[in-house]
């Protein structure tokens, strides 16, 4: 009988450690998927708004700034992708979806990119000048989602 019990307890730690890890798992995939989303729609913001800004007002300082942002957002885009276990061909995918959202909702129109500004631009500002801001708040979502 003690036997049994002793079984039974050390079962028990056991499936609390493994669950525990599996919830940590969880949250660290929670929290890197939205990362990585919100950083390939800001690596898609920025490039679009270069294009836009070349079309309508060429102003080389500015456009460079968008293209190095939308570079360094889509760096650590697919950082975050890879820490979220995506493949590839999964963030690809992703990537061009919501390139074609961010189109479509233009209507392929530069002239209407004050849809995607107000969507976007404090968005994306922010992850740019305080990442870690964004990092606590998912990690404050996956927190209450996996408790």
């Amino acid at each position: 009988m003690k036997k049994f019990l002793a079984i039974i307890v050390l079962s028990l730690l056991f499936i609390g450690n493994v669950s525990a890890e599996t919830l940590e798992k969880k949250r660290g995939n929670y929290i890197y998927n939205n990362l990585s989303y919100e950083y390939d729609e800001c690596k898609h913001y920025f490039m679009i708004m270069s294009e836009a800004i070349r079309t309508n007002n060429p102003d080389p300082k500015l456009i460079k700034n968008y293209v190095d942002n939308s570079k360094l957002v889509g760096d650590i885009a697919f950082m975050y992708g890879e820490d979220a276990n995506m493949s590839l061909d999964g963030m690809l995918a992703r990537s061009k979806q919501i390139s074609d959202k961010m189109l479509k909702s233009l209507s392929n129109n530069f002239a209407n990119i004050a849809v995607l500004q107000v969507k976007y631009a404090d968005l994306c500002k922010g992850l740019v000048e305080s990442p870690e801001l964004r990092n606590q708040y998912w990690i404050n979502k996956a927190n209450k989602k996996y408790p």
